[in-house]
């Protein structure tokens, strides 16, 4: 896109970031991303960048869904192709900005700004990157052994310096004047930067849109953090969105205690008694299911057919999951001369062959003629081979064809080279 004749964007929100509602004039049509977007010759919308998503609003009405900066020139892109076309160059515009969401940024920026100096200011790692998104905010920290005292005593100075209410200024700065400064990181720009200054606490080279002070950021609570490639992530929320997670995490304990019949301050200690029941029904159902594998399979063994020193035993179970098929077949096949063959039906069928030693028989020889008729894959041993394949329609005939060769006598010329 061909941006040379257009003037830089005069960017409101570095005066005022409180600004709603503007004028301007459309300088410029384009596309970004293969969708319509428009050039103003000044605009409140913030762009995407630094961490920060974009504004959302509407110009004339007109739904602006994402906003980018392409060099100096900032592109509003619109939600739909038609409504460039009342927008052509020299239109007056009148933009509002979605201000929830504004806010919501603000609070999260500068959260982020307070957070990570304080844990600067404790003692504790650097922030290597920020991300910001509508669902969550997060710092990656440079140190993959942050304690829970460090993020406490770094969340409780973020939020003392909220509640004394400091005062936050932005400015553009000249190199001199940049010298004269104690930043937090060195900028990562040319030219004049921008110095975000939260009084007596933080100064830091940002782009992004912060309140006037640190009191409209609420509050900042930390809600997890977990290691991440060689550092810690940590996630909070700031602002409004403590009080969503507040509501949210409130209502699933709420409706926990009330299921377990106790109150809130009761539930670790009832879900600690419900886990400990839970253990020790699973443990029961395990024994439980162990003895009726033992009998079914007993009761498959008798039932069996004899062939010379084998007794096999040959069936359909669709029933039973896979891990169960083979426990049942290892249970037969722990009989003398035990030679079990069976199947799981389902859109792709399973296998599992095993065979006592004794028998003569080696499963693997016995499931690749089932693996054959399913167009399936496996493998195995002599005593256990399992496998299974797409034509889950074929499996009692790949059941038959198993069985026929468990039938042979082992030194049979069907078996032998």
């Amino acid at each position: 896109m061909d941006t040379a004749h257009l003037a830089a964007t005069r960017r409101l929100y570095y005066d005022d970031t409180y600004l709603v509602a503007f004028e301007a004039t459309v300088v410029g049509l384009g596309t970004v991303g293969g969708r319509p977007a428009i050039a103003l010759d000044r605009s409140a919308f913030y762009p995407e960048g630094g961490g920060q998503p974009a504004d959302r609003g509407t110009l004339n009405g007109l739904p602006v869904v994402d906003v980018q900066a392409q060099g100096p020139i900032v592109w509003h892109i619109l939600e739909r192709h038609g409504d460039a076309a009342a927008l052509a160059p020299g239109t007056a515009v009148h933009g509002v900005i979605d201000w929830a969401r504004r806010l919501n940024h603000m609070q999260q920026h500068c959260g982020q700004h307070l957070l990570t100096a304080a844990f600067i200011a404790t003692g504790g790692p650097a922030t290597r990157s920020f991300h910001l998104s509508d669902t969550s905010v997060t710092i990656d920290l440079d140190s993959a052994a942050l304690t829970s005292a460090q993020i406490h005593a770094a969340e409780t100075l973020a939020n003392q310096v909220i509640w004394e209410d400091r005062p936050i200024s932005a400015r553009f700065v000249s190199a001199e004047e940049l010298g004269q400064i104690t930043l937090r990181k060195a900028p990562a720009v040319d030219g004049p930067v921008r110095v975000v200054s939260i009084a007596e606490f933080d100064h830091s080279a940002c782009g992004g849109t912060h309140p006037r002070s640190t009191g409209s950021v609420g509050l900042i609570a930390v809600l997890r953090s977990a290691r991440q490639r060689g550092g810690t992530r940590v996630e909070f929320a700031c602002g409004g969105r403590v009080l969503r997670e507040l509501r949210r995490i409130s209502a699933a304990a709420g409706n926990a205690a009330a299921m377990l019949s106790v109150g809130i301050d009761e539930l670790p200690t009832a879900v600690e008694r419900a886990l400990e029941a839970q253990r020790s029904l699973a443990k029961e159902l395990a024994e439980l299911t162990e003895a009726m594998d033992q009998g079914e399979a007993q009761r498959c063994y008798d039932a069996g057919e004899p062939a010379g020193a084998a007794r096999i035993v040959c069936a359909r179970l669709d029933s039973v999951g896979l891990e169960r098929l083979r426990r049942l077949a290892q249970a037969i096949a722990a009989q003398p001369g035990g030679v079990a063959i069976l199947g799981l039906g389902g859109e792709r069928a399973q296998i599992v062959v095993a065979c006592a030693p004794e028998s003569g028989r080696e499963a693997q020889t016995i499931v690749a003629a089932g693996l054959t008729v399913l167009e399936g894959r496996g493998g195995g041993s002599a005593t256990l081979a399992q496998g299974g394949g797409p034509r889950g329609d074929r499996l009692d005939a790949a059941l038959a064809a198993m069985a026929m060769v468990a039938r042979q006598d082992p030194g049979s010329p069907a078996l032998t080279k």
